[in-house]
């Protein structure tokens, strides 16, 4: 959270309104208080995602992430705004499933607690 870390988050609204949802659509007075934007954060998780892919072709690999990564990955295949990022709540412990398939990515299962209804193979 760069310059916000340690603050309290009623001190951080009131100086700076919904820091979140600025991450989100980008304002750069996020990364003026050293905090990465949602679009680095999409930039950094895409050339990760690549790279698995190369090395992983053809194979199920499990990531364990947090919520911003997933989103990251959620906004680029649904071209999601800013808004509906903010809204959207990533459950804790949860299973997202991605999908790869001749170069595209889809989204086959948001925020899954039980993958038994799931065909993982592809």
């Amino acid at each position: 959270m760069g310059k916000f870390t340690g603050m309290p988050y009623d001190a951080i609204f009131e100086k700076h309104g919904n820091v979140f949802l600025k991450f989100y659509d980008g304002e750069l007075e996020i990364a003026h208080n050293g905090v990465e934007t949602f679009t680095q954060v999409k930039k950094r998780v895409l050339s990760m995602i690549d790279h698995v892919i190369k090395e992983h072709e053809n194979k199920n690999v499990l990531l364990v992430t947090h919520m911003d990564p997933i989103k990251a990955m959620i906004s680029t295949i649904m071209d999601a705004n800013a808004n509906s990022m903010f809204e959207l709540i990533i459950e804790n412990g949860s299973l997202t499933i991605f999908k790869e398939h001749q170069g595209k990515l889809s989204l086959s299962a948001i925020n899954v607690m039980n993958a038994e209804r799931f065909d993982l193979n592809i």
